[in-house]
């Protein structure tokens, strides 16, 4: 770096500050940058959330990945889980029971159908479908299909009874 003599004449070296005020200069440029941006960023998702009917804006739920199906045998322990005329699927880690819309991208045809049955040993797929499901999704022909799973919360569920209440059925004299 180069160096001048004090004009005091005491001998020590000063360097100049033309480099280091250089990177301080670059520094504080970056340094605003970046808290403008910050700044830009927090407001414009405030003012979007403020702007949407719900209060925030809302990405679809659900994971995509492949669905096939298969043939579920009418004696089957997967069928007598389910209710007459319900669609049945297998799903490695979502639980037994659960309702699930299924949604296939390519021609936006939904189902909905219940967890009974698990044993999906390709990793490339996500969920397996009954055949009656995968025919109304439309995809016999394909094999499997892209599709995406939302798991439908209890409140939510289309077709799920409540349980009838025994006080409320009971014949009272």
């Amino acid at each position: 770096m180069p160096t001048t003599r004090t004009s005091d004449g005491s001998g020590r070296k000063e360097t100049s500050g033309g480099a280091s005020a250089f990177f301080r200069d670059r520094i504080r440029k970056i340094a605003a940058t970046i808290l403008i941006g910050a700044a830009l960023f927090f407001a414009g998702g405030e003012r979007c959330a403020a702007q949407s009917p719900e209060g925030a804006l809302k990405k679809p739920r659900g994971k995509v990945g492949y669905a096939v199906w298969y043939v579920v045998p009418a004696n089957s322990l997967a069928r007598r889980r389910a209710a007459k005329g319900e669609y049945t699927a297998a799903h490695n880690h979502l639980p037994l029971g659960a309702m699930v819309r299924v949604t296939h991208l390519a021609n936006g045809k939904s189902v909905i159908v219940r967890i009974t049955d698990r044993g999906i040993t390709d990793k490339r797929f996500m969920i397996d479908l009954c055949k009656e499901a995968a025919a109304e999704l439309g995809m016999l022909s394909e094999g499997m299909a892209r599709v995406r799973i939302e798991e439908l919360p209890d409140d939510k569920r289309v077709g799920a009874d409540p349980a009838p209440d025994s006080k409320a059925s009971a014949a009272h004299p």
